[in-house]
């Protein structure tokens, strides 16, 4: 599994979350225009807040989107957890995800310029060892 490593502004942005919250970021990935952040099982509710107070707080403090997922040590839940869709089917190999989705919900899952997707191989990359991901 790869390192994370992080900078200056993502630890005070990871702090920002985790004091607003109340809940510790497992890891996250923070871009101009939305953050990733996975939390502990069980945990994504608290994050958000009741009628999404909270999660409401941390996008204004960060001025992005918010994007909040469950961890999980089963891989096929955790991709579950990260995938806006429905999932037809999760084939693993090594490294290797192939994720299959119905193709109108192809979009959501990749994102612009497949900017999705690839904050979820990111993510996979460093809790998982998941090097590459692919969707059908």
């Amino acid at each position: 599994m790869a390192t994370a490593t992080y900078d200056t502004e993502m630890i005070r942005n990871i702090n920002m979350f985790e004091s607003i919250t109340d809940v510790n970021v497992r890891d996250a990935v923070i871009k101009e225009d939305e953050a990733h952040f996975v939390v502990p099982e069980g945990k994504a509710g608290m994050a958000i807040g009741k009628g999404g107070k909270v999660v409401k707080e941390v996008q204004e403090k960060l001025g992005c989107d918010i994007k909040i997922y469950e961890y999980s040590d089963n891989l096929g839940k955790f991709i579950s957890n990260l995938i806006p869709a429905d999932i037809r089917g999760v084939d693993i190999d090594d490294d290797e995800v192939e994720i299959d989705v119905p193709r109108d919900e192809r979009g959501k899952v990749v994102g612009k310029d497949g900017d999705r997707i690839e904050s979820v191989r990111r993510i996979l990359e460093r809790t998982h060892g998941i090097h590459e991901v692919k969707v059908n």
